[in-house]
């Protein structure tokens, strides 16, 4: 049957493949997600100001880690960002853009990708699970999710694959060489996650395909001695409080203060009972390896992988999981075929696989799909194997089999669909730090009628939107903004002119003349007097109230 197929069919669905992971991520890209998150806002602004002054908001010329909020961000995105801006302006679309191309290079990556891994298959079995894995791809609540927004870790993901697609095909292709190294350097430079398990995966590649590597021995000892020249900036960021290592600080559990303290209460109980095993077992060394355990078990969670995805609502559509509840069963054969039809290169695609969710499983906050990320594919992967082998498993009906899987995906997809265009935004727009562009519109038309403006800081770092959406020249404010002289900045107090950023003390400030006071709901309750202006969120609910005194 395969042989009846026309050769060009599977290249001409693959296309209308693409053309629809573009619809999807294309539509409404500056109004869904509502609001760019404040990471976003600082990605664009640096961006901005790197087009404008080849340096971040800090002056900082051409970093290789951006400081934002002294979460120091990874580059790529922010560079990806600068040509989008140059073209589109700095908006909510020119932010995104970069996502969005690199979530629909990822679906040809990976259709390519699946016939190197099933090289020595049936062409025409390699050709299905190749376009499968391509559409199961672009319609991925997970993967739709992080490219239709500003996140670092689709990039890395990216990058990731890229990388091992092209190791595969220099086996045959030597030129592809170079295409690997590059793109694999880029991984490391774009997320966080891929700095841990990119250097497991580089030992394995070596470990697993050394055959290949001992008959160009020369060009893979180059190649790999470049990955670790162009990759020391970054390790060296690990050992100074800057760069990947504040990063880390901030978000591992080693970090923990309560895990530390619940630590040492053990020992000392321990110690004063004569427990040895106690001490051994409670020790700060030891303590975190169930933790650990714990977290990355957590990234295989039926309830966080099918049902409701983790506790970040920015992270998956309301009420969804992070995978379809159509792809449990498909997943679950695709990887016991695979699991029967082990070689080198499906190893590796396992390993990735289960490395994915390490550098989640040592921070706080599990399961992290984010973090997890390099995960996505695979799972694609796993159900086209599935669906493809599981066809055959119906033999005389495969065709009534195909049609009603088929109706169940496409019930299954109309839901996400609905709920993630139409009930999401409403649902989940507060997490999103909407009504800024609102809030600060209304500042601006009206900021000469007062001497000073108070904007709250309960929602988290509402500088950068003002920066964002009043377009500051970046020259001025590389200058101006450290206002204190020490190079530092408090994360719940920043002062911009006139523009004052801090927790609302409504008693306090309203005795203030020729004052703007932007605060929450929270801050400013209903009936106070004086609202000038009041912003809501989608659902209605308010997210800010404006008072001049």
């Amino acid at each position: 049957m395969n042989r009846l197929i026309p050769k060009n069919i599977y290249k001409i669905l693959l296309a209308l493949v693409i053309l629809l992971s573009l619809f999807l991520r294309f539509y409404k890209i500056d109004s869904n997600p509502p609001s760019l998150d404040w990471d976003e806002a600082s990605i664009g602004y640096n961006a901005y100001s790197i087009l404008k002054t080849g340096a971040d908001e800090y002056g900082n010329r051409l970093p290789l880690s951006m400081r934002s909020f002294d979460d120091y961000k990874p580059p790529v995105y922010i560079y990806l960002t600068v040509p989008s801006v140059a073209m589109f302006g700095l908006n909510e679309f020119a932010v995104r853009l970069p996502a969005v191309i690199i979530g629909a290079l990822s679906i040809i990556v990976v259709y390519y990708l699946v016939k190197e891994i099933l090289i020595n298959w049936d062409n025409g079995k390699k050709e299905q699970i190749a376009l499968l894995s391509a559409f199961f791809l672009a319609i991925s609540p997970w993967h739709l999710q992080f490219s239709r927004a500003a996140f670092e870790g689709n990039v890395g993901m990216f990058f990731l694959i890229l990388a091992v697609f092209s190791f595969f095909k220099a086996s045959s292709d030597k030129r592809f060489l170079v295409l690997f190294v590059i793109s694999f350097v880029l991984s490391i430079y774009s997320y966080h996650s891929f700095r841990l398990i990119n250097p497991i995966i580089l030992s394995l590649l070596i470990a697993l395909h050394n055959k290949e590597v001992i008959k160009e021995k020369a060009l893979f000892l180059i190649s790999f001695a470049v990955i670790v020249i162009l990759s020391m900036p970054i390790y060296s960021g690990f050992f100074i409080q800057q760069g990947t290592g504040a990063r880390l600080s901030m978000v591992t559990i080693f970090s923990d203060p309560e895990i530390q303290r619940m630590s040492a209460e053990k020992v000392l109980e321990a110690k004063l009972s004569g427990d040895v095993i106690g001490e051994i077992i409670y020790n700060r060394r030891v303590v975190f390896i169930p933790t650990i355990v714990s977290g990355y078990l957590d990234h295989f969670n039926f309830d966080f992988l099918f049902l409701h995805g983790d506790g970040g609502v920015q992270h998956h559509a309301y009420n969804m999981g992070m995978l379809y509840l159509w792809d449990f069963p498909f997943v679950i054969l695709g990887l016991l075929f695979l699991l029967k039809k082990l070689n080198k290169r499906i190893i590796t695609l396992l390993i990735i696989f289960l490395l994915a969710p390490l550098p989640s499983a040592i921070t706080t906050g599990t399961p992290h799909p984010v973090r997890a990320i390099a995960m996505i594919p695979v799972f694609q992967i796993f159900a086209a194997v599935g669906v493809v082998f599981g066809l055959q498993l119906f033999k005389k009906n495969k065709i009534p089999a195909a049609f009603i899987i088929s109706i169940l995906l496409a019930l299954n997809v109309g839901f996400y669909l609905y709920s993630y265009y139409v009930l999401t935004p409403i649902r989940y727009g507060y997490f999103w730090q909407y009504g800024y562009k609102e809030a600060f519109a209304y500042a601006k038309q009206n900021e000469v009628n007062f001497d000073k403006i108070y904007v709250t800081y309960e929602y988290d770092q509402p500088y950068i939107y003002y920066l964002f959406y009043n377009k500051v020249d970046p020259f001025w404010y590389q200058k101006n903004w450290n206002y204190n002289g020490n190079g530092s900045v408090d994360r719940f107090y920043r002062k911009i002119g006139k523009y004052e950023f801090k927790n609302i003390d409504l008693e306090k400030d309203k005795k203030l003349t020729k004052t703007l006071i932007i605060g929450s709901s929270k801050e400013i309750p209903d009936g106070t007097p004086r609202v000038i202006k009041t912003v809501y969120f989608p659902d209605g609910k308010v997210a800010f109230r404006i008072v001049g005194t």
